[in-house]
């Protein structure tokens, strides 16, 4: 258990040099290879360094933008596929094709380790945990061993059975044909594990597991007793009802709660950006028609429509994701942009630039709107919050991603279930979405003060 913690405080220690170190240095030298000036502007310069100042909100930066991070290196750590597996002259890396799956996208490395290329009986998927327990102990095969040769010596009397007498029946016939196939298969099983219980002694069988070696997708169904199963040693937050892990399930959980939130959350303010940007630079009849359909547009009860659509189709994250930024998402910048832009376009700057001869887009996008970013830096925190808790929502009520997602909100509606046997089902979600929640409003209280013009404009 504390070598574990132990791990567990170095992959973060990676995830934070990751994050803000190696990253940042990359996106800055690929800016300047590209010929972009990648020093911010002054005013820039000021905000980062009093939000840097605000240390409840820059410390909750560091933290929360690590684990994101970090979360997308899930299945090399939390994952019930091992890193690499090795036997004989066969060699796989299961976790890597796993993560690659989900986020190499144009490669095409979906293929199973067959078990009798691994010293296993059968041409299924590999049993990882199987092979991890034949590799500390290779007397794991003898038991194995033992029943194929009882099942052997019984199919060799049944056969003699057979040859001994004169076979009457259509029945009998088959029987022994059936036998005759069996024997050699049997056999050559039996001389498979022998085979390999002399390649795991002889140490030329290797596996190397994640460090918390359980999936959120895997049905722990060995013990004894129906679950949901109490914290253990090996389940340190217990396991569900549906004999997965929870701190997988957890784990995996706040990768796609916040990345359903970052993406839902940026693609509706580009949205909200561009309309009202619109709305604002060029005002009178354009404003009000756009205005009028906004109102009727945000009238709709964007959950309960999406409750509707849930109950006909089974949704899935991008469904999800593109009903949120579709009926809600973007409507609420479009009204500070609006005003933004009303204000910026009456100063000199904009001006100068029409009598320029710079069109209406490059106006608005290169003058106008790095002057009104403010709104859109202050409020993306809190928005971030308002779509987790969406989701989190959803789930909870059966209308959110599929089952067998990770999620949060279906451990909350297990644990209401549960509450009076295994209150961990509801905490461990509770005390994870609390501390989520609380860390952007964090990070966004210390950017709404750093970002505040007044904190510039005071004399001193």
């Amino acid at each position: 258990m504390i070598l574990k913690f132990i791990g567990a405080a170095l992959v973060f220690y990676a995830g934070y040099l990751l994050t803000h170190r190696a990253l940042p240095a990359l996106v800055v030298r690929a800016g300047k290879a590209l010929g972009f000036d990648m020093k911010p502007a002054p005013h820039w310069q000021k905000r980062v360094k009093r939000f840097r100042t605000m240390k409840r909100g820059y410390y909750s930066f560091l933290i929360i933008t690590t684990l994101f991070v970090t979360s997308f290196f899930l299945e090399f750590l939390v994952n019930d596929k091992p890193l690499v597996i090795r036997y004989e002259g066969n060699i796989a890396f299961p976790a890597f094709r796993d993560w690659a799956d989900k986020f190499l996208f144009f490669a095409d490395l979906s293929r199973i380790d067959v078990q009798n290329e691994f010293g296993q009986v059968g041409d299924g998927q590999v049993d990882y945990r199987l092979f991890a327990a034949a590799k500390k102990d290779p007397a794991v095969f003898d038991g194995q061993i033992a029943a194929l040769e009882a099942e052997l010596s019984d199919m060799k009397e049944q056969l003699a059975g057979y040859r001994s007498r004169k076979l009457s029946t259509a029945e009998e016939k088959q029987d022994f044909a059936d036998l005759g196939e069996i024997l050699p298969a049997i056999e050559a099983d039996i001389s498979l594990l022998r085979g390999a219980r002399e390649s795991f002694a002889a140490g030329r069988a290797f596996i190397l597991m994640p460090l918390y070696p359980y999936s959120p997708t895997e049905h722990l169904l060995d013990r004894t007793g129906s679950p949901p199963y109490p914290p253990s040693r090996q389940h340190i937050l217990g396991v569900d009802d549906s004999a997965a892990d929870v701190l997988a399930q957890l784990v995996y959980g706040f990768r796609i709660s916040l990345s359903f939130a970052l993406m839902v959350s940026f693609t509706g303010y580009v949205i909200g950006i561009i309309v009202g940007g619109v709305m604002g630079y060029f005002g009178g009849w354009v404003d009000i028609v756009i205005q009028r359909f906004i109102e009727i547009w945000g009238s709709i009860p964007f959950l309960f429509t999406i409750m509707i659509i849930a109950s006909i189709i089974q949704p899935t994250f991008w469904l999800l994701a593109g009903l949120l930024i579709v009926l809600q998402a973007w409507i609420g910048m479009t009204y500070y942009m609006r005003g933004e832009f009303y204000r910026e376009k009456a100063r000199d700057y904009v001006h100068a630039a029409e009598a320029m001869g710079a069109t209406d887009w490059s106006v608005m996008m290169k003058h106008i709107l790095p002057n009104s970013l403010v709104p859109v830096v202050t409020f993306a925190p809190f928005s971030i919050v308002a779509f987790i808790g969406s989701l989190v929502s959803l789930d909870y009520l059966g209308f959110g991603l599929p089952v067998g997602t990770p999620s949060w909100g279906s451990l909350l509606n297990q644990g209401m279930q549960y509450l009076k046997y295994y209150p961990n089902l509801i905490l461990t979600p509770s005390i994870a979405l609390a501390v989520t929640l609380f860390l952007v409003v964090q990070i966004g209280e210390a950017v709404r003060e750093a970002f505040d013009p007044k904190v510039f404009s005071r004399l001193r």
